[in-house]
């Protein structure tokens, strides 16, 4: 009870920050129109070359997984990691270490809220926005897709939090983490399907996707493809797999890195 009173209160604290001070917001928005915006318009070209198919997948499908990663990717998690490497560096994680709360907890909590603002209005007015100019495919029309697609943003978000964090809590060992948070997101970005949507991917990509972690975050965009119809219990078990291998990396890790604090003394 006490981790969900503070969830509430920081996400609740976060988004009427971000209200009364949309900078945010606006940073977010225009990153997202210059970056799907634009990729959208230059798939709907390439699809249009090839009579709106390509390996089978039709623009529509193409455009919708897309966007959900864009969508996704304003809620900004993978700041975790620099977060994480900031409070190390400037002492402030030895303050709240002692403090009464988990600071992993907090971390990931102070995240969501962090770019849930950003997030909730990006989606709708982006939601509207792709029905009237691109359309809704079918496999968007049934009850089963919104509570599949819910489930995979959750465990897509925990999933993502726990792998960034790992990047994170690395500061304890090496300090500097950006060269490594750099390799594990573009892999992500890769693997999420970002620039080239994943039901376009060769066999190997395709599986890669599938099964590694960093592919695996990003589920959300195969919810709109048929295979997730048939095959949605196969991807969330990959995803809760994941959760249980990096939440065990995750604790081992921080375990560590207190003991290091406490023996070093910060």
């Amino acid at each position: 009870m006490k981790e969900l009173r503070l969830a509430n209160k920081i996400i609740t604290t976060l988004i009427k920050d971000r209200v009364h001070y949309p900078d945010r917001l606006i940073v977010d928005t225009l990153t997202t129109i210059g970056r799907c915006g634009v990729l959208l318009l230059l798939y709907r070209y390439v699809f249009d070359l090839h009579q709106g198919t390509i390996n089978n997948t039709p623009f529509i499908i193409a455009a919708w997984s897309m966007f959900f990663y864009f969508s996704f990717s304003v809620l900004r998690l993978r700041d975790i990691a620099k977060a994480i490497m900031q409070d190390v560096q400037s002492g402030t994680v030895e303050i709240l270490l002692n403090k009464p709360i988990s600071y992993l907890a907090y971390r990931m909590w102070w995240q969501v809220g962090s770019g849930l603002y950003s997030f909730l209005v990006i989606s709708i007015v982006g939601t509207i926005l792709m029905i009237l100019f691109v359309g809704i495919p079918s496999t968007m029309t049934t009850p089963f897709f919104f509570s599949t697609l819910f489930l995979a943003y959750i465990l897509g978000m925990f999933l993502s939090l726990l792998l960034y964090s790992i990047v994170g809590l690395l500061a304890f060992w090496i300090e500097e983490v950006r060269p490594v948070f750099w390799m594990v997101d573009k892999s992500v970005m890769i693997l999420g399907g970002s620039y080239l949507p994943v039901a376009l991917f060769p066999s190997i990509m395709y599986k890669l996707a599938v099964w590694s972690p960093f592919g695996a975050s990003q589920f959300i965009t195969h919810t709109v493809n048929d295979s997730w119809q048939t095959h949605w219990y196969e991807f969330m078990g990959i995803q809760l797999f994941w959760i249980a291998i990096l939440g065990t990396i995750m604790y081992f890790l921080f375990n560590k890195a207190r003991q290091r604090l406490s023996v070093n003394g910060g």
